[in-house]
C-alpha cells in the first residue's frame, strides 16, 4: 500500500503534453484547431443558416424504433397538423451513423422523443449533447391539482449543467485494483453556464436563484462554482438575488416547501436527482418537459425521456404537449403556444380525460385527439 502511496513521480515536459483535437466526423464539423490538454478552449460548432425557408421551421424529430418512439412521433405530427403551425418535421431514427447529429446541427432545433433506458440509448443522447455543446439543460415543474401533486402552489425553474464534469466519463486505471475518476470544471465553461442562467433568469422573471452545492466537502469545485456566479451576478445582473444551500438541505426544502423556491441553478453533479424531486412534489415527471440548449441549438423532450425513467410502459401526452409548446415559443409561435398550452390547461383544471397513470381510465391517445379537436375549431 505504502508503496503505491509513495511511489516516485515522473514529470513530463511542457513539450511533451499531447496535443488533442475535438472533432466530430471526420470531415470536423468543428473549426480545426488543437489545444494543450491542460487548457481546453471553448467548443466552437459550425453555425449553418437558420432553417426557415418560406417561413416554415424545418425541425429534426429524433425518434428510436421502440414502440414508444413511434407513439411519441405520431403525437406530435397530429398535434402540429391540428393547429396547422408552419413547422416541417425531419424524421430521423437514433441508429448507428451520426445523421441524427448532423440534422440537428442542420436544423439548430429538435424534439427528442424516445425512450432512453439502456446503456447505448445513453451515450447516444450524451454524444450528442457532448458534439453540439448543449451545455445548460432548463427544466420547469408547477403544481397540477388533483394530479399526485401535494404542492398545487409551487413552480419551480431548474437549471443544470449539462455536458461537463461527470458526463466526460473520464476515468482510467493506473494500476491493477485502483481506479481513479476524474471529474474537472474548468473556469471559462463555468462562467459561460453561469452567465447564461443569470441571462435566462433576467429574461423571464426570476428574482430569486438557489444554487445548490457542497462547499464543505468540495469547497475548490461546488465553492468556485458559486464564487464565479456572485462575480457575473455583481458584475451584470445587480438585480438578481443568489442564494447558497447544501444541496441536502436544498433537496429537503424541494420535498418539505417547494413554494418558497423561484428558480434552482445546479452543476452536473446534482442536476438530475434536483429535478426529479421537483417534478415528484409537483405530480410526476410525466407532466413536464425538458429543453438542453446552448445559445444557438436546442432539444425539447419529455422529462420522463431525459430522466430515463424505466416504469412507464408507453409515452405520457402530458410531457409531449408541454414539450411541443416549449418549442413553439422558442421558435417565436407564442400565440400557436398558448393556445395549445390554454387547451392543455383546460384539461389538467377540469381532470377529464385523465390517464390511468393519475387514476383515469383514457389512453394517451385520446388525450391528444381530445386536444386536436378543440385546436381544429380554434384555427379553422
Amino acid at each position: 500500500m505504502y508503496a503505491l502511496l509513495f511511489r516516485p513521480i515522473k514529470f513530463l515536459s511542457r513539450s511533451k503534453i499531447p496535443y488533442v483535437t475535438r472533432t466530430l466526423t471526420s470531415s470536423s464539423e468543428y473549426e480545426p484547431g488543437s489545444f494543450l490538454k491542460d487548457k481546453p478552449p471553448l467548443k466552437k460548432l459550425k453555425l449553418f443558416p437558420e432553417s426557415l425557408y418560406g417561413g416554415e421551421h424545418f425541425v429534426t424529430l429524433l425518434t428510436g424504433t421502440s414502440p414508444i418512439g413511434k407513439q411519441g412521433a405520431n403525437y406530435i405530427k397530429t398535434l402540429f397538423k391540428a393547429a396547422k403551425i408552419p413547422v416541417a418535421f425531419e424524421r430521423i431514427d437514433v441508429g448507428n451513423t451520426n445523421e441524427y447529429i448532423r440534422s440537428v446541427l442542420r436544423n439548430r432545433v429538435c424534439l427528442h422523443v424516445d425512450s432512453q433506458h439502456d446503456p447505448q440509448e445513453k451515450a447516444k443522447a450524451l454524444k450528442l449533447n457532448n458534439n453540439l455543446d448543449l451545455f445548460a439543460c432548463i427544466i420547469k415543474c408547477f403544481g397540477h391539482k388533483g394530479y399526485n401533486c401535494k404542492f398545487p402552489d409551487a413552480n419551480l425553474t431548474i437549471a443544470s449543467q449539462n455536458n461537463t464534469g461527470d458526463y466526460d466519463k473520464l476515468e482510467y486505471q493506473p494500476v491493477q485494483g485502483v481506479v481513479e475518476t476524474l471529474c474537472i470544471h474548468e473556469d471559462d465553461y463555468t462562467r459561460r453556464y453561469l452567465k447564461f442562467v443569470l441571462d435566462y433568469a433576467k429574461k423571464n422573471g426570476h428574482k430569486h436563484i438557489t444554487i445548490g452545492v457542497k462547499r464543505l466537502y468540495l469547497p475548490r469545485s461546488d465553492g468556485r462554482f458559486f464564487d464565479l456566479a456572485c462575480e457575473i451576478q455583481q458584475e451584470s445582473y445587480p438585480d438578481i438575488e443568489l442564494l447558497e444551500m447544501d444541496i441536502e438541505k436544498l433537496v429537503y426544502y424541494i420535498i418539505k416547501d417547494p413554494c418558497k423556491f423561484d428558480m434552482i441553478c445546479c452543476n452536473d453533479r446534482y442536476g438530475t436527482f434536483v429535478a426529479s424531486a421537483a417534478s415528484a412534489v409537483c405530480g410526476g415527471a410525466s407532466l413536464f418537459g425538458a429543453c438542453e440548449l446552448n445559445n444557438t441549438h436546442a432539444i425539447f423532450k419529455p422529462l420522463q425521456t431525459k430522466l430515463s425513467i424505466t416504469s412507464y410502459r408507453e409515452l405520457s401526452p402530458y410531457g409531449v404537449i408541454r414539450s411541443c409548446i416549449d418549442l413553439l415559443r422558442y421558435l417565436g409561435k407564442c400565440e400557436c403556444a398558448t393556445a395549445m398550452e390554454g387547451e392543455l390547461a383546460s384539461i389538467l383544471s377540469a381532470g377529464k380525460p385523465r390517464t390511468v397513470e393519475f387514476g383515469g381510465e383514457d389512453s394517451g391517445e385520446f388525450i391528444i385527439c381530445n386536444i386536436v379537436n378543440k385546436l381544429r375549431c380554434k384555427f379553422k
